[in-house]
């Protein structure tokens, strides 16, 4: 069993006091992951496009986010440029990932596979307490300022699966992609109520379905979002299932095929595989049983399918329980749910 020790990150104080700590703490390996990442994406993406809208994309960012760009480019004696192209290259990305929520003995069990590129950088968990807001821990790659899934001191658990659009925000509403809306949502949101409140202040830059589950009362539900809408999909019969297609409404964009993993076959399978483990007259062993359904190999993507070049790979997985802060995550390794370095992440605050 590897030491993930060093996978997991804790900082606290103002937004820049934090990246600056980041970035004297990681260095040099920040820049060998950006200087990877970018690397390895840059076949896939509008690289002009990428160097002269990054800054500009910074600024519209909210303040917060700003200085802590800030301080971790001065902390690794970064261009903050560089780094902001690291994450403002996820814009023009179209990721792949599966993810359920069931009640077992009235606790609300969420499980997560995140499928994207380059995995072999992913798999870091980052625990950080702003001032004034809520506490978070986040899961990604190492020095990542936003990531798709995470959950707060609230114990309030959200993650978010690629969805398509054909739509665009409202003229003079605010706006950011998915993996800015989440972190934001982390440390701002206590209840499902707020998360809705805070999807119709706030539009999106593309398509959202974004797993919310409040461990404080296990309720859960999926919210189904456009750029400028969003439909709540809620349980049937103590859970729900959901990948890169809406169910709430008709897509527009659903036709063809992306073979044994695509997002109706991953759908089915997830669910299938959920009702028997509900039904079934043995308790379910947990996060044994979850895991299991996550590294099935209908769900998991395990690169045998190219996306312009590059394999789609499931990168990190999760297995979690708000309610009792039982959080277990692959600190590394892929394909991550059959092939990962599952470990249990202990709950940071005093109860």
């Amino acid at each position: 069993m590897a030491d993930h020790a060093d996978r997991i990150r804790h900082y606290k104080g103002a937004p820049r006091e934090i990246g600056l700590a980041a970035g004297l703490e990681l260095g040099a390996r920040l820049e060998q992951t950006v200087d990877h990442y970018i690397a390895r994406r840059a076949f896939a993406v509008d690289t002009a496009k990428l160097h002269a809208g990054a800054l500009a994309w910074l600024r519209s960012l909210p303040k917060r986010f700003q200085d802590e760009f800030e301080g971790m480019a001065e902390g690794a004696r970064l261009p903050v440029q560089k780094l902001v192209e690291w994450c403002y290259i996820e814009e023009c990305e179209g990721h792949r990932c599966s993810g359920a929520v069931a009640l077992f003995d009235g606790r609300a069990w969420v499980a997560r596979n995140n499928d994207t590129f380059v995995p072999e950088l992913w798999g870091y968990a980052t625990i950080r307490e702003v001032d004034g807001r809520i506490p978070t821990i986040s899961f990604g790659m190492e020095g990542d300022v936003f990531a798709p899934t995470g959950i707060n001191q609230e114990k309030l658990w959200l993650h978010y699966n690629w969805l398509p659009v054909w739509d665009k925000p409202e003229p003079g509403k605010p706006h950011s992609p998915g993996y800015v809306f989440l972190t934001e949502a982390l440390e701002l949101c206590r209840t499902l109520d707020d998360v809705e409140a805070f999807l119709r202040e706030n539009h999106r830059d593309g398509g959202m379905m974004l797993f919310a589950v409040d461990g404080k009362t296990n309720e859960f539900a999926i919210f189904e979002c456009l750029c400028a809408k969003h439909l709540r999909r809620d349980p049937s019969e103590g859970w729900i299932v959901g990948t890169n297609h809406y169910i709430a409404c008709e897509d527009r964009t659903l036709c063809g095929d992306e073979g044994s993993v695509s997002t109706l076959n991953r759908f089915h399978r997830a669910s299938d595989l959920l009702a028997d483990l509900r039904a079934a007259p043995k308790a379910a062993s947990l996060p044994n049983d979850l895991i299991r359904i996550l590294a099935d190999d209908e769900i998991e993507r395990r690169g045998r399918e190219l996306r312009q070049g590059e394999a789609l790979v499931t990168a990190y997985a999760n297995v979690a329980c708000p309610s009792s802060g039982e959080i277990w995550y692959t600190f590394g390794g892929y394909p991550a749910a059959s092939a990962g370095d599952w470990q249990r992440l202990e709950w940071p605050w005093a109860e």
